[in-house]
């Protein structure tokens, strides 16, 4: 077998050194152009949505993977403001110890952003009083299946899945969402896990159950699985859901200090009544339910419970004050203040 030509030789030598150092000024020429692109255009990306901004970006350092598919930012940090609600913009400060663009398809150009260790601290100059918690930390973010090669539709996509997520807390394209918040409810603190939940082909924030069960028993509150369940569901109401299950009780046991039934229908017709008067009788409903979903009840009391929560939301309803609930629980011929009297109330009289 003859051996190829020397010139041939030398170029199938050259040629790899060639292309790895073409290879290599192309991955330089990246690493170097790439920060300053980034600050460029992450703010006017992102700036442009309506409910969701961000300005001042800055981080420690860019790198971009030799295969050029990755580029990963780290200790990023911006000034962030979202409108959640009622066109009231909170302003925050965010942190992120790495953002990661990854490339996935070379073909279509499609890709996902992960983003570790996100901290988000809320201004406490414009934090509205309904918010449950004004940091968030320990967070990681994953948005798959983005258009890389047109970055302004992919910023895009990224912040209305975001939008959604947090604005109306419900995702329809997969995202992944994770981190802890502390809530302080009435002198009482407790962290809380806060993730994205998969429900059909939807995405909702939630409160990890044990979390808040461990919330409510730092507040002495006895809340059965089922109605952890939906307070967990309703991250931004999770606050004043335990302050008004907390006033209930305290109510009940201020003007009822005696008589054990009394102070339970109290409790009942109180606690109906302010969830009501917070969330409408629909929620307020579904809450008190599936209090009655605890285990221990005869059927008299769960028919008493469920009966006098009903009397909660229609007093709401006819404009009884809060004030007149106390003489209404002991004299209003339609609550029931014993479980005894649960059959003198046939079941067409009962409410549900």
């Amino acid at each position: 077998m003859r051996r190829p030509p020397r010139w041939l030789q030398r170029m199938l030598l050259i040629m790899p050194i060639a292309v790895a150092a073409l290879w290599g000024s192309v991955w330089g020429a990246a690493s170097a152009l790439a920060p300053g692109l980034v600050r460029r255009m992450m703010p006017v990306l992102l700036s442009r949505h309506r409910h969701i901004g961000l300005t001042e970006v800055s981080f420690s350092s860019l790198h971009i993977s030799p295969w050029l598919n990755r580029l990963t930012l780290r200790d990023f940090h911006a000034r962030f403001y979202f409108t959640p609600r009622d066109d009231y913009p909170l302003h925050s400060l965010v942190e992120t110890r790495e953002l990661e663009v990854r490339l996935r398809d070379l073909r279509t150009l499609r890709g996902s952003v992960h983003a570790e260790g996100i901290a988000v601290r809320l201004d406490a100059s414009d934090l509205p009083p309904w918010l449950p918690f004004d940091s968030f930390t320990d967070g990681s973010l994953v948005v798959t299946d983005l258009p890389l090669g047109r970055p302004r539709q992919a910023a895009t996509e990224i912040l209305e899945r975001l939008d959604a997520l947090v604005v109306r807390n419900e995702a329809v394209r997969d995202v992944q969402f994770g981190g802890d918040v502390t809530l302080t409810v009435k002198g009482v603190e407790s962290t809380a896990r806060l993730y994205a939940e998969r429900q059909g082909d939807r995405f909702r924030l939630r409160f990890l159950d044990s979390d808040i069960g461990a919330l409510a028993e730092k507040m002495q509150l006895n809340l059965a699985p089922e109605q952890l369940d939906i307070v967990s569901l309703y991250p931004q109401r999770v606050p004043a859901l335990l302050l008004i299950t907390v006033q209930a009780r305290d109510r009940s046991r201020e003007y009822e200090p005696r008589n054990s039934w009394i102070r339970d229908a109290h409790r009942h017709v109180t606690w109906s009544y302010l969830l009501t008067r917070h969330f409408g009788p629909e929620f307020a409903e579904t809450v008190t339910d599936a209090q009655e979903m605890k285990p221990g009840n005869t059927p008299s009391q769960r028919a008493m419970d469920i009966h006098n929560n009903a009397m909660g939301r229609r007093l709401f309803a006819e404009g009884t004050t809060l004030d007149a609930l106390p003489r209404l629980v002991r004299e209003h011929p339609e609550i029931i203040r014993h479980p005894n009297e649960v059959k003198s109330f046939a079941t067409a009289r009962r409410l549900h």
